[in-house]
């Protein structure tokens, strides 16, 4: 995995202040808003491999808004020891992990062209014994969607999509 350069334990350690302060006074949205920002910059950079170290400068720029307001709104001794926890984030001596969240799709499926991603909400449970069968004879995945526990995944070249969905539209609509 890449290298975020210690702005990804930044993060971590303005989030734990975040909320930290948040339980002895009001924190303005903006804070939450930026530091969702900053999350989901650093988790781009972090999973995608094409991209630059640039896209980490907005990140950056974001945990430094986060941070003039949050040591505005605390007092001298707990902003001290988050200046300190600060600096040892950056030169990465913090063992503290970033949480990174991951799409359930499958990245090589989206990573090609003319491919076809969708769900179907189910009125009843389908063996998965079919979906199975129906995957190999048309060459697209079906697979039970892990956010709904009521809608099938299909996956796939755009032609075979279409094709698979005629055939299991005829077990979806019983």
């Amino acid at each position: 995995m890449k290298d975020a350069r210690g702005i990804d334990k930044q993060w971590v350690i303005l989030n734990e202040l975040a909320f930290k302060i948040s339980e002895e006074r009001p924190v303005p949205e903006e804070v939450f808003s930026r530091l969702r920002i900053a999350n989901n910059v650093i988790t781009y950079y972090l999973l995608d491999e094409h991209a630059s170290y640039d896209s980490l400068k907005d990140a950056e720029a974001e945990l430094s808004r986060v941070q003039g307001i949050l040591f505005g709104l605390c007092d001298h001794e707990l902003a001290m020891e988050y200046l300190e926890k600060m600096g040892k984030a950056l030169r990465n001596e913090l063992d503290v992990k970033f949480p990174i969240k991951k799409s359930s799709f499958n990245s090589e499926v989206k990573s090609r062209k003319d491919v076809e991603s969708i769900r179907v909400k189910l009125q009843k449970e389908i063996q998965v014994e079919i979906l199975g069968e129906l995957s190999e004879l048309h060459g697209v995945v079906f697979e039970y969607s892990r956010e709904d526990e009521d809608k099938v995944l299909i996956d796939g070249e755009k032609r075979r999509v279409i094709t698979a969905l005629k055939d299991f539209s005829v077990i979806w609509n019983e």
